[in-house]
């Protein structure tokens, strides 16, 4: 819960190097007690390859307005800059850039309205799903699962270009239905033609070697491939869609993959609870051109099935390789279960999100941890020691949806240009032999959520976090000058550097990691304040006190 007395800053942890490093995440995700939903990003601060201190998630695109529910992220480079591309509140697609380079997305003119997916096709009502970016047109495939007991106008897949470069795509002749379902659609079955579901689409992916778009249908549990062959703006027309990959047998006619036919291959679904046919959700699809073993191009699968709708379909990740060249996934060997959650040293049963990248895959479970997975040995799969590689935690149990991969250094890191933020004072020595040091998320802005984290503290240790008014003197009978060389009070090696005017208690987790949630009140009266933070953490075996005292920090709230 946050505390609504508020105030938090961010870390200043110096120059980081904008290049290097780890890909790095934009991730949605939030909760509604703590009212942060919107894009969250990750930075590798301390240089160690992943992003697990509590520091190094932190907001990118949190503005509590236009961006409060995103159905899909994309990361884009177009010439030297740099935009995520989201699916957000009243079905708009909004392109987020940080122009003034202050590490985050919400400033004025930051966020533009790139596409209205009602309007683009003067559609009453539309609920566009999922995106991906064709990089040669700079133009978006955006599918629509607009399917209310049947097809409705918008369902399909759109596609929207911004061809007068006026920074959106809403203007006359930049939106074209690509695949209309309404208008329907058969392909080649395995004795004829089969007619297909076009009208509940969940996942896209954009094959740019080929130039083909891949979708998941989902009343079809099917991933069909379209291509606009004749040049007239849509995929509608004969030869123009195929069974692209069939991994759950739920349209009579259709071919079948043959290693889930033959039982290679586990089944990607489940028998639908309806009672009728199969239920499937290969919502995260991927495009990774020369990723495979020996530079061929990689097709990524990720099933985002839940342990109580589809047991044991769920966590799972399938590489399809095109290895004969007639564009599909349907001949033997060409998919393998890359990585099965549910049965895997992490226990993933179910995961939401994902992104390929340097030849694997980073995925994200429900619970928040990030892995990144790429088959070390070469054995095809990345369920072996070594395939799995920790990158991150949302240690404040967000709910957690979508995310991209871009590289380190698109975004500026907010500690960077944050001068309203300092950390000082130094730690002391736990029983375990780490230094607890504090560190922030966010800026201390009027009207602004902002968390305080504590890393390297006691593995399941309390600690109480101490915010007060003055770094020279406690008013508290008795007074503290400060600071306060606590050997007195059996802490050698420990400094009180804070006034304790407000306390807050945290419990640490498994990796001693502790945060608290703030709020600073938007209230123009407050700008200009000083506030000074401080952990205290319980630690028995430490000293006689049975306490370790953090780095401390010294937040000046601005507007």
């Amino acid at each position: 819960m946050r505390t609504s007395l508020a105030i938090l800053a961010f870390t200043s942890l110096g120059s980081l190097a904008m290049a290097q490093g780890p890909d790095e995440y934009a991730m949605y995700q939030g909760d509604s007690t703590l009212n942060d939903w919107g894009i969250w990003r990750t930075t590798d601060l301390d240089g160690n390859g992943d992003f697990a201190a509590g520091d190094e998630l932190m907001y990118l695109g949190v503005d509590g307005n236009m961006i409060n529910y995103v159905q899909d992220v994309k990361y884009r480079q177009e010439n030297s800059q740099h935009f995520l591309y989201i699916i957000s509140t009243n079905d708009m697609i909004l392109r987020l850039e940080d122009i003034n380079g202050d590490g985050d997305t919400i400033d004025a003119g930051e966020i533009v309205e790139w596409a209205d997916t009602r309007n683009g096709g003067l559609f009453s009502n539309a609920s566009p799903d999922a995106l991906d970016h064709d990089p040669v047109t700079g133009g978006f495939y955006v599918t629509d699962d607009n399917w209310s007991s049947g097809t409705q106008p918008s369902s399909g897949i759109h596609y929207y270009v911004d061809s007068n470069n006026d920074g959106d795509a809403r203007d006359a002749g930049e939106f074209t239905h690509y695949v209309d379902a309404l208008a329907g659609l058969t392909i080649g079955g395995t004795t004829g033609q089969v007619t297909v579901d076009l009208g509940d689409f969940e996942g896209i992916m954009y094959d740019t070697t080929n130039g083909v778009v891949v979708g998941f249908a989902q009343q079809d549990c099917m991933l069909y491939a379209f291509q606009d062959l004749n040049a007239d703006g849509d995929a509608m027309d004969a030869g123009e869609a195929w069974n692209f990959c069939n991994l759950v047998d739920d349209v009579p006619g259709l071919e079948l993959n043959a290693d889930v036919a033959s039982g290679v291959l586990p089944n990607a679904g489940c028998a639908s609870s309806s009672g009728t046919g199969m239920y499937a959700t290969l919502e995260v699809l991927e495009f990774a051109p020369g990723a495979g073993p020996l530079g061929e191009d990689v097709y990524w699968i990720m099933s985002t099935a839940a342990t109580s709708t589809c047991n044991g379909a769920g966590g799972r990740l399938y590489r399809g390789i095109d290895y004969n060249g007639d564009l599909d996934l349907n001949d033997a060997g060409e998919v393998v279960l890359y990585y099965d959650g549910a049965n895997s040293a992490q226990s993933m049963p179910s995961c939401y999100g994902g992104a390929a990248h340097d030849g694997g895959f980073s995925i994200r479970s429900g619970g928040g941890e990030l892995y990144f997975l790429k088959d070390a040995n070469n054995n095809n799969d990345a369920m072996d020691a070594g395939d799995a590689t920790y990158m991150s935690f949302d240690t404040l149990g967000h709910f957690v949806g979508e995310m991209d991969n871009m590289p380190a250094g698109a975004f500026a890191p907010p500690s960077v240009i944050n001068p309203n933020w300092t950390i000082f004072g130094s730690s002391g020595t736990s029983s375990t032999g780490s230094t607890p040091t504090i560190s922030s998320n966010g800026h201390p802005v009027i009207g602004q959520p902002l968390e305080i984290y504590l890393d390297g503290g006691l593995a399941g240790g309390n600690n109480i976090l101490f915010m007060g008014f003055s770094d020279t003197v406690w008013n508290r009978p008795p007074v503290f000058n400060l600071p306060y060389d606590m050997i007195g009070i059996g802490a050698p090696g420990n400094f009180l550097f804070v006034a304790g005017d407000y306390q807050f208690q945290s419990g640490s987790d498994a990796a001693g990691h502790a945060v608290i949630p703030l709020n600073i009140p938007n209230n123009p009266n407050f700008i200009g304040w000083n506030l000074y933070f401080q952990w205290y953490c319980s630690d028995p075996a430490a000293n006689a006190r049975g306490a370790t005292m953090s780095s401390a920090a010294h937040a000046i709230i601005t507007d």
